[in-house]
C-alpha cells in the first residue's frame, strides 16, 4: 500500500507508509546520505547507490529539461509517469510478482499538478546486467520471456525490454526501469516484438494489437522518410 503525504513542500509517496524511507528522503534533503557509487550523472538525471541501515539502495533524481509545456498540459488530465509506476509496482508486488525492482519512495516538487522534480528511492538489485554478457543462453532467454509474460498477465508492461533493463541474479532474471504507462494490448505487443528484436525470442501472439503495432511502425517510418525527402527533418533524427 502506498501512503501519500506532504513533506517540506514535496508530494511524497511511500511504500507501506514506512518512516524508514521517509527518513532517507529527509537525509537527502539535508545532504546526509552516503554515496557508495555513481551510476549516472547527466544534466537532467543523477542515479547513485547509497548506504542505508537496510543495505544499499538506489537514489534517482530527475529534473526534466525538455517538453516542459507538453508535460504541464498533460498534467491536467493524467497522473505523471513516475506516480503511475510506484502504484503499479506496489500492486504487482502485492500480487506476487517478484521479478520487478521494487519502488520504495517517490517525492515530487509540483506546481499545481505539474511535477518538475522527481526523487526516487529504489531497490538495489545485485547481479550482472544482461548487456555485459558475451552470450545469452537459451535458459536465460526463457527466463526473459517468462518474466515479460508474467508482467503482462498482471497488466503491466516493460515499455523498453532492452539488455540494459534486465539483471541476471542468483535467483533469476530481474527487471528494472519499467514503464509507468497504462498497460494495453498494443504496448504488450510492442514488448513482445522488442524481445524478438533484441533476443530473437519469437513472438507467438499475433493478435489485432500485433498487426496494429506493425502498421503504426511502418507508417511512422514512411512519414520519417517522407520528411527527410522534403527536407523537413534532419537525417540525424
Amino acid at each position: 500500500m502506498i501512503t501519500k503525504k506532504n513533506v517540506h513542500g514535496y508530494s511524497v509517496f511511500i511504500k507501506d507508509g514506512d518512516p524508514f524511507y521517509e527518513n532517507i528522503f529527509l537525509d537527502f534533503l539535508s545532504n546526509k546520505i552516503k554515496v557508495l557509487k555513481v551510476f549516472r550523472t547527466i544534466e537532467d538525471t543523477k542515479v547513485v547507490l547509497i548506504d542505508t541501515a537496510r543495505g544499499p539502495m538506489v537514489l534517482k533524481v530527475f529534473v526534466p529539461k525538455t517538453k516542459k509545456l507538453e508535460r504541464f498540459l498533460k498534467s491536467f488530465f493524467k497522473k505523471d509517469y513516475y506516480e503511475n509506476l510506484i502504484y503499479q509496482t506496489d500492486r504487482v508486488w502485492n500480487e506476487g510478482v517478484r521479478s520487478v525492482n521494487d519502488q520504495y519512495l517517490l517525492a515530487e516538487a509540483k506546481i499545481l499538478n505539474y511535477a518538475h522534480v522527481f526523487i526516487m528511492l529504489i531497490e538495489y538489485i545485485k547481479g550482472t546486467e544482461l548487456e555485459r554478457l558475451d552470450t545469452i543462453s537459451a535458459g536465460v532467454k526463457e527466463q526473459i520471456r517468462a518474466s515479460i509474460d508474467e508482467l503482462h498477465q498482471h497488466d503491466m508492461v516493460s515499455g523498453d525490454p532492452h539488455k540494459g533493463n534486465f539483471i541476471v541474479t542468483e535467483q533469476g532474471i530481474r527487471l528494472i526501469d519499467l514503464s509507468g504507462k497504462k498497460s494495453s494490448a498494443l504496448r504488450k505487443a510492442k514488448d513482445r516484438l522488442d524481445l524478438e528484436k533484441h533476443y530473437a525470442i519469437k513472438n507467438e501472439i499475433k493478435d489485432f494489437a500485433y498487426y496494429r503495432f506493425l502498421y503504426k511502425r511502418k507508417l511512422r517510418r514512411f512519414m520519417k522518410r517522407t520528411k527527410h525527402k522534403l527536407g523537413l527533418r534532419k537525417k540525424a533524427d
